[in-house]
């Protein structure tokens, strides 16, 4: 074993896909849930405290709670209850559609890190359209406006493509009207449901995103208080943006997750891509699998090491490692290859040179 392997890689969060299934029907979903309203057992409670417990020798400071859909898992009060009691900072995905006063109270808790709810449009119908569900738009605005009113910050999700691009404005509108702290913009990826929406060109072309983003950043406007994230590679990004945000770096090597069916996985892709779980809870205890596990050994010897070009010709690198390794391993099947934007962004003759360190075509210089 060579000194690389040898270093310590804290686990500094774990991800808890606490339900298979959601409530709504988006077409833009990466991991496509199945369809459900009612309550989910996912992996029991008491299973998932003996984990955390020992997972927080680890290193583990923080837990992200999402799915599916977080707030169907039947025990979601009590796993709050327990994280706060743990001292472990909470971050929850949701798509703002469960929200209820009893809820937003077991929320209010100091450990509460991050609330990102997803809107898509400030518009119902377009919202809707997206979402697949009647309704969906009024109960998300209402459980938006019950976090704005009991003080709980909160982040918008809005996933972009055609059908919302010009929506943009009225969106950074209705968030400052509601309170959100910041308002964070995804492009489209594709896989899971999201791959009939690039067969149907609802996608941003490339050049059409990268417009889309300078609009963002330089002419549409937006008060102080609300921070307006556009979720785009590092390399692809403005030196402004870039000095004066958070990069867009892939967790890949300080994270696991648990699937609903109780499943380790490096993150939800293990619900779509069976030979990336590595054991389960109900059998294997979370230690051994983050010390042992042959998928984790392998991506901590060789990322960004094994990175295809242009990602291991980027400067960048060591910082994003590609990106998001799920969505390059979902698209080719190899966790070293590039992200799709940025080997798009190469082959337009757009990427800039000096981002890049002229050693493209081999291994990581």
């Amino acid at each position: 074993m060579n000194g690389k392997e040898n270093k310590e890689y804290p686990l500094a969060s774990l991800y808890l896909y606490l339900t298979a299934d959601c409530n709504l029907r988006c077409s833009h979903c990466w991991i496509a849930p199945g369809f459900s309203s009612r309550p989910q057992d996912g992996v029991p409670l008491g299973r998932l405290k003996k984990t955390i417990r020992e997972a927080k020798g680890l290193g583990l400071r923080n837990v992200k709670l999402t799915g599916g859909e977080p707030l169907l898992y039947r025990e979601f009060r009590e796993l709050l209850a327990f994280l706060r009691d743990e001292e472990l900072t909470v971050w929850i995905e949701t798509n703002g559609t469960l929200f209820d006063r009893s809820l937003i109270e077991a929320l209010g808790s100091d450990n509460i890190d991050q609330i990102s709810v997803s809107l898509d449009a400030a518009d119902e119908k377009v919202h809707e359209g997206i979402r697949g569900v009647k309704g969906c738009f009024r109960r998300t605005v209402e459980g938006l406006r019950l976090l704005s009113k009991h003080r709980l910050g909160f982040q918008v999700i809005m996933t972009l493509q055609r059908k919302n691009r010009l929506e943009i404005p009225a969106l950074v509108q209705l968030c400052e009207e509601l309170g959100a702290a910041s308002l964070k913009i995804n492009h489209l990826l594709p896989c899971g449901r999201a791959k009939n929406a690039f067969r149907q060109k609802n996608n941003l072309e490339l050049e059409d995103l990268i417009e889309t983003y300078r609009m963002v950043e330089r002419r549409w406007p937006h008060g102080e208080g609300l921070n307006i994230i556009f979720d785009l590679p590092v390399a692809m990004r403005s030196i402004e943006d870039i000095t004066r945000g958070e990069l867009n770096e892939c967790k890949i090597l300080n994270i696991i997750s648990i699937l609903a069916n109780g499943d380790y996985s490096i993150c939800g892709i293990g619900q779509t891509a069976p030979e990336l779980r590595m054991g389960s809870v109900s059998s294997d205890r979370i230690t051994a699998v983050w010390h042992n596990h042959p998928v984790l050994r392998e991506l901590r010897r060789s990322l960004p090491l094994k990175l295809a070009a242009p990602c291991c010709d980027c400067i960048f690198r060591h910082q994003c490692l590609g990106t998001c390794r799920a969505n390059a391993f979902t698209l080719t099947g190899d966790l070293y290859a590039p992200y799709f934007l940025c080997r798009s962004y190469y082959d337009s003759g757009r990427f800039p040179a000096s981002r890049l360190t002229g050693c493209a075509g081999g291994e990581c210089c």
